[in-house]
């Protein structure tokens, strides 16, 4: 994705942080809000255009408390309504990528076909900006309201998007000053828990058979249009078939490889991979080790 801005994009946790948003005052949040789409996003085959379930989630918090609602037990302008936001994110997407949309959307016509598509032009409806904090046409949902917005985050799931996992998720924030003005951004995507039986293990046993493991990889940072999760999950599975790791701290780094070979290509990404190990320590769930390759800037 080309970076029309200067504004800065964070790896998402960073981003939480710079904002505080886990400390601000107030927040209103939607969760797994349920459509369907076809205008946008591959499916689990990699074939484009395809109708599949999608859930999305939304969080805002707010720099100010709910000072007039709380006092009046009425909504007033320091909150926003649940039910409006649930009918601002769901209109979104029928309008422009549902079954029956015929609407334009706003971003690049070569782009027209990916998942972050849907959450650019969410963005775009509820603050007027872009994910790249370009303004947009038409009036926004949240209108005079992000001057008191502090963070503003918006997940799409796929859970039908994976052949061996729970899913993929996209999602899209931004921290606000005072003003409104977007000052920093976040772009990540995650592919939730694929299962694989993988010959890895430094006990004799393990040598034997494979074993479970379930790996989730998450890639922060993204700059680059087109949907690759399918490509992404097809070059994880294909390492973990292939493995004869004793430690998943090497295989957690080699994973990494895989995924930079098909994804990063160079550019500046955090890759994390996280790979649990179910039947290894039998009196507990999973022992987990995550590995992750930070990048060196994350304002360029």
């Amino acid at each position: 994705m080309s970076t029309p801005t200067s504004i800065p994009l964070l790896p998402t946790p960073a981003l939480r942080s710079l904002t505080t948003a886990d400390l601000l005052p107030a927040a209103v949040s939607v969760k797994n809000l349920s459509s369907t789409l076809l205008r946008a996003a591959t499916d689990a085959w990699d074939r484009p255009l395809r109708p599949q379930p999608l859930l999305l989630s939304a969080e805002i918090s707010f720099t100010s408390p709910f000072e007039t609602a709380s006092a009046t037990d009425k909504l007033g302008e320091d909150t926003i309504h649940y039910g409006n936001l649930s009918k601002a994110l769901l209109d979104t997407v029928e309008t422009y990528f549902g079954p029956n949309s015929t609407a334009a959307i706003s971003s690049p016509e070569e782009d027209e076909g990916d998942a972050i598509s849907v959450l650019n032009q969410i963005f775009v409806h509820l603050t007027g900006l872009s994910i790249d904090g370009v303004r947009g046409d038409g009036t926004p949902f949240l209108g005079g309201s992000l001057d008191r917005i502090g963070f503003l985050g918006v997940k799409l799931t796929l859970p039908k998007a994976s052949l061996l996992g729970e899913g993929v998720s996209l999602t899209a924030s931004a921290g606000f000053d005072n003003t409104g003005k977007m000052t920093a951004r976040a772009l990540g995507m995650e592919i939730t828990r694929l299962g694989v039986p993988t010959l890895v293990g430094v006990n004799p046993n393990e040598r034997e058979a494979r074993q479970m493991l379930v790996v989730t990889v998450g890639i922060e940072g993204i700059k680059v249009r087109g949907d690759r999760y399918v490509r992404v999950e097809k070059a994880v599975v294909k390492a973990l078939e292939e493995s004869s790791f004793e430690t998943l701290e090497a295989l957690g780094a080699h994973l990494i490889d895989k995924v930079e070979e098909v994804f990063v290509n160079g550019e500046d990404y955090t890759v994390r991979v996280k790979i649990e190990k179910p039947i290894a320590v039998p009196l507990a769930e999973c022992p987990v080790v995550e590995v992750r390759r930070v990048v060196q800037d994350y304002y360029r």
